[in-house]
């Protein structure tokens, strides 16, 4: 009897060495599922950019390992179906990936997908996947197929409740099917789901299935009430740390960050086990660095909407002065247009004149040097005016940037100045804290009664007075580079942001003062060329050596 081959073996090009992607590989499939006749014989000569590729198909290429595809920035759809893939990896970089399909693989594990915040369809049919694990972040999930692997039970499928806006669900296939309580628990649990294995999910049917499961059902909704008051919160944090990192002074309001340098100081966070009126310390440690921290927080907030202003007044300025000066500009054309319709006006009675033979080059001469002078000496007093307002606006812009970073520099080194205090009394109380510590910890030191149940390290440190010291000190120290870094992460960030504000300032005006003299001369040489076309129109009607007469004019 012979073996029965799936389709997936059947179908994988038998003479394709297993391997990993390539760039021969990308290059490949890329042209093979790309443009066809005329438009793929063009695409081919140009080239194929892989770093310009949106959607990339590598099917059936015995592919053995993701990998290779780093250079693929802006892929948005991505198909590894039919080939040999053991591991979900190497895909952190494609966070503008919205579709990645990975059936018919060999793919035992959901992982490495976090980056990929982006994916709104996911493909795993066909798969060795036995649980539903390592999504949550993919949060704008719309299509999944799970279809075809390894799920026992369809309780697991519960876990998709968390997706906001998935839609569709595909998981025929998978061993728990058979049982036929399945589909009234997935059509009953998955309540935002509308397409259950392509099929449309009736009413009727949720309906019984809340009825078999009504006890599970209501433990679901409860905890998925739970998971969402705890995701609004979490946005919630998020957005206020965001705000105030606006004016650089994220996480400093409320005790977060003392409690987070404990966390990373393993020699505080041991000698605090031992509890008691230390922990009273620890307490009043951490009341005065929230209240000391309010202050800066409170400060810094007031700082940033003074900034805000300042900087709305700039622009405001700037914008002014930028309008006042096309106004001007505008009205310097207008009336170089109005001498202009009269200067073309007499120079096509002229050419009228010649044309109708009524009189010659010769005699017209003095007419066309005349006119040809009144109208380059309008075009030079536009040129020369239309130069002056633009020296005057950016002369202008000049002062009110300098006078801008005069005033963004005080508010730095006033929120600096501030900031200083505020770290400095952050460390008064850490060395306060680091004092009450010691002289505490100094009369348990030896005294096993006092001791009680500390643990076994924390035991053999309290009965070494150098050993207590020792760690009481390196403690202080880590505390106090840890409030140096975050002074320094302020300091820093607030000076970057004034820099690169002035620095940006700085060059966009330096290019639009530039592009501004551009367009004036391109302005002025399209003016020129034009009343030299106008002249030469007479050119056609008379000989080189007649119209040499005229000179340069001509």
């Amino acid at each position: 009897m012979t073996e029965k081959k799936s389709l997936n073996s059947l179908i994988i090009h038998p003479d394709i060495e297993p391997g990993v992607i390539d760039n021969a590989m990308l290059t490949r499939c890329i042209l093979e599922y790309g443009p066809t006749e005329e438009a793929g014989r063009l695409f081919a000569e140009e080239g194929v950019h892989l770093d310009e590729a949106t959607i990339v198909r590598l099917e059936f290429q015995n592919i053995l390992r993701i990998d290779h595809l780093w250079m693929l920035k802006s892929l948005t759809k991505l198909t590894l179906a039919h080939n040999l893939i053991e591991k979900i990896e190497n895909l952190e970089l494609l966070t503008g990936l919205n579709e990645l399909d990975l059936s018919f693989n060999k793919i035992e594990r959901i992982e490495n997908l976090d980056a990929l915040v982006n994916l709104e369809v996911l493909t795993l049919f066909h798969n060795k996947i036995r649980k539903l694990e390592n999504l949550d972040t993919l949060t704008k999930l719309l299509v999944f197929s799970i279809g075809d692997n390894l799920i026992e039970d369809y309780k697991e499928m519960a876990y998709l409740r968390r997706f906001r806006f998935l839609r569709s669900v595909s998981f025929r296939g998978n061993p728990c099917c058979d049982d036929p309580m399945a589909y009234q628990f997935l059509k009953s649990a998955l309540t935002k789901v509308t397409y259950l294995d392509y099929k449309i999910i009736t009413e009727e049917e949720r309906e019984s299935g809340v009825a078999l499961f009504r006890g599970l059902l209501r433990r679901l909704d409860e905890a998925d009430e739970k998971a969402e008051k705890e995701r609004i919160a979490k946005e919630e944090y998020e957005a206020k740390v965001e705000f105030y990192a606006l004016s650089f002074v994220e996480y400093l309001s409320g005790p977060e960050l003392l409690d987070s340098m404990f966390q990373k100081d393993p020699d505080g966070s041991l000698l605090l086990m031992l509890g008691g009126e230390l922990l009273n310390f620890y307490e009043d440690y951490k009341e005065q660095y929230v209240e000391t921290m309010a202050g800066l927080v409170e400060y810094a907030q007031g700082a940033y909407n003074t900034r805000q202003i300042e900087v709305k007044l700039f622009r405001d300025l700037v914008d002014n002065a930028l309008a006042d000066s096309v106004s001007k500009s505008k009205e310097i054309v207008k009336k170089f247009e109005e001498k202009k319709v009269g200067l073309v006006n007499q120079m096509n009675e002229v050419i009228a004149k010649f044309m109708s033979k009524q009189a010659t080059l010769e005699e017209l001469e003095p007419n066309i040097v005349d006119l040809g002078e009144a109208f380059n000496d309008s075009l030079y007093e536009m040129w020369k005016n239309l130069m002056t307002i633009e020296m005057q606006l950016y002369e202008q812009c000049e002062e009110s940037r300098t006078q801008f970073a005069v005033n963004l520099t005080e508010m730095i080194t006033k929120l600096l100045e501030v900031s200083r205090g505020a770290f400095g009394s952050w460390r008064e109380s850490e060395l306060v804290w680091s004092t009450r510590q010691s002289d505490h910890l100094a009369k348990l030191v030896g005294n096993k009664v006092l001791l009680g149940d500390a643990t076994p390290e924390l035991f053999e440190v309290m009965m070494d007075r150098e050993a207590m010291m020792n760690l009481v000190a390196q403690s202080s120290d880590n505390h106090l580079r840890f409030i140096d870094a975050r002074e320094d992460l302020l300091m820093t960030r607030a000076n970057n942001w004034r820099d690169h504000l002035v620095s940006g300032t700085n060059d966009n005006e330096i290019k639009r003062n530039r592009d501004r003299i551009l367009e004036i001369n391109y302005f002025i040489d399209n003016q020129r060329e034009a009343w030299t076309d106008m002249q030469m129109s007479m050119t056609e009607a008379v000989d080189p050596e007649a119209a040499a007469l005229l000179g340069d004019d001509f």
